[in-house]
């Protein structure tokens, strides 16, 4: 009897069969290792990722455990470096504003002294108590209208002589505010000193 061509083609198993044949088992028979080898307590990712580092092309993409290490640790670093740059800006610019507060503090002493020189290089004559005193006044207007903590510094690098009759003529309710931000053995001697006149 001859046989049909058609029914040999039927019987031959094609090359897709073999490979499910041969892969579903051996995909079984792997999953069922590492699962037996996890609970037996090996760390199956750990050796499969030094294997994989040994193969010349895989290695390029297989990162080991010291080198996720590394690259977290750079992540940390790089994201410290970002927050340190932040900060100095941030510094830098108090910094500034500060410096700013200072010039315009200084050019107010600075004015502040023009008018005490002007007051007391008019102290020449009869004259002198009335026009000082008109003077201490118009200085003490100032003072009155300035915050105590900017009037304070400059108060206290005045001359003694001079801060007492400033003092004198500013109200008493501001005058208290002066010395109380002033540095306190300072404003003790003041105290004093505008009790005893």
């Amino acid at each position: 009897m001859a046989t049909n061509p058609s029914e040999d083609k039927e019987r031959k198993p094609g090359i897709f069969q073999w490979l499910i044949i041969i892969l579903v088992p051996l995909i079984f028979t792997i999953i069922i290792t590492v699962i037996i080898l996890y609970v037996m307590g090996v760390d199956v990712g750990k050796y499969t990722k030094e294997t994989l580092n040994k193969i010349p092309f895989v290695a390029q993409t297989v990162a080991t455990d010291e080198e996720e290490l590394h690259e977290n640790n750079l992540a940390k670093k790089d994201q410290e470096i970002a927050n340190l740059e932040e900060e100095l800006e941030t510094a830098k610019y108090e910094t500034q504003t500060k410096d700013t507060t200072i010039a315009e503090l200084e050019e107010e002493i600075a004015n502040l002294t023009t008018q005490l020189a002007e007051v007391q290089q008019e102290e020449t004559g009869p004259e002198t108590d009335e026009n000082t005193d008109g003077a201490y006044e118009d200085l003490s207007e100032s003072f009155s209208s300035m915050k105590p903590k900017t009037a304070a510094p400059i108060i206290e690098n005045m001359e003694n002589s001079i801060a007492i009759s400033l003092l004198k003529q500013i109200d008493p309710e501001i005058r208290g505010e002066i010395l109380g931000e002033m540095e306190p053995e300072i404003a003790a001697d003041y105290s004093s000193q505008l009790v005893n006149q």
